[in-house]
């Protein structure tokens, strides 16, 4: 059973998952109409002056720095100078390449954040991925693996 379990962990990381992260980054790269490109100016201008939050939340510049806190840990600090040391300048070429076909996943995942968050009791914001997956989805917890209704 657990060379099974090793031989099905092995194909889903080593290659088939590989493929459909840069199969879906490449789609939503083209359904976005290359979102990456055409708002990089308008990053720049809305974090220029998004230094103020409400009560019901929190600034822009607040946001990004919990995003990016989220993404980037050791693991892609160390995994970087180990490409770099093992594959040359080419690694650093299609890191930026596979870095920037996942820049539209990671904007459609922030999109669904904000579509399906919902306000709790005391007037917080709950979401991420569970959420979206639930109220986008229609499917009420682990027990919908068939395809929802």
């Amino acid at each position: 059973m657990t060379d099974l379990i090793n031989f099905i962990n092995n194909i889903l990381w080593g290659s088939v998952l590989i493929y459909l992260l840069i199969g879906a980054g490449l789609y939503f790269t083209i359904r976005t109409r290359f979102i990456q490109l055409r708002h990089f100016t308008h990053m720049f201008s809305v974090l220029k002056n998004s230094n103020k939050s409400d009560s019901s939340g929190i600034s822009s510049f607040q946001a990004l720095c919990t995003t990016l806190a989220a993404r980037v840990g050791t693991g892609n600090l160390t995994g970087v100078a180990i490409a770099l040391t093992a594959g040359g300048p080419g690694a650093i070429f299609w890191m930026w390449v596979v870095a920037f076909i996942g820049m539209a996943t990671s904007f459609i995942e922030s999109t669904l954040a904000q579509l399906y968050k919902t306000k709790d009791d005391q007037g917080n914001y709950r979401g991420g991925p569970a959420y979206y997956m639930e109220k986008g989805l229609a499917c009420a917890g682990w027990a919908c693996c068939s395809p929802c209704s």
